[in-house]
């Protein structure tokens, strides 16, 4: 069964129109007519089953069946600075959506080499893969913060960094808490040193060096799975 983001539904409606992007695929690409059967779903884990009653490409209106509310499993929290090149992000951000982030941060770290981020782009990759995964939940994505900002506002939790120092292997965490990652250059040595002030314990992702969304995806799959 097809599926449609419907951010606007809740299990009191009965009737939903697509939005003119999500009618004109259902319409027009998938070439769906009245009495076709979809599945919505709101991103906040509401999944609905819906029939067309009017199959207009640009506002297909659509007939509430059934609905049912999954509930979460658990937070999946991670913060980091963009790389430059947004293509990596992009990719992370499907990716890190499809293994089932629930929440995406971006860090003002000192050595960042992008300042700007196009949050509309990412968040309708981040519908793409919840989509195509049919995950539940669509990924909360924040704009870039200032990292003591977010440390202030989110102690305690785990970060990874280069830096010779006493870690923890990642095969040992247990609770599904932030995870930072920093920029192409690494966090500087004084936010690692603030951050482990504000409760966060260094974490051993891997005996090599890894790119940025490397060490973040892993680091999503690992808090996924706890």
């Amino acid at each position: 069964m097809h599926l449609f983001y419907a951010p606007e539904i809740t299990d009191k409606i009965q009737e939903h129109t697509l939005s003119e992007e999500e009618s004109k695929h259902c319409v027009r690409v998938l070439r769906l007519k009245q009495g076709s059967k979809v599945e919505l779903l709101n991103g906040k884990g509401l999944s609905a089953i819906a029939e067309i009653a009017d199959d207009h490409p640009k506002k297909c209106r659509l007939i509430i069946l059934s609905s049912e509310f999954f509930p979460p499993n658990k937070e999946v929290h991670l913060a980091l600075a963009p790389t430059k090149n947004m293509d990596r992000m992009e990719w992370l951000v499907e990716k890190a959506t499809e293994i089932g982030l629930t929440k995406l941060s971006f860090l003002k770290c000192d050595h960042n080499e992008r300042g700007q981020l196009k949050l509309d782009r990412l968040e309708k990759i981040a519908i793409s893969a919840m989509k195509q995964s049919k995950r539940y939940y669509l990924p909360e994505i924040s704009d870039l913060v200032p990292f003591q900002t977010f440390l202030q506002n989110n102690p305690n939790g785990f970060i990874g960094h280069c830096y010779p120092a006493e870690k923890i292997p990642l095969d040992s965490i247990v609770d599904s808490k932030v995870f930072l990652i920093g920029p192409e250059g690494d966090f500087s040595e004084n936010e690692v040193k603030l951050a482990l002030q504000n409760g966060y314990q260094a974490v051993s992702l891997s005996d090599f060096r890894l790119r940025t969304e490397t060490a973040a995806l892993i680091s999503v799959m690992k808090l996924s799975l706890i």
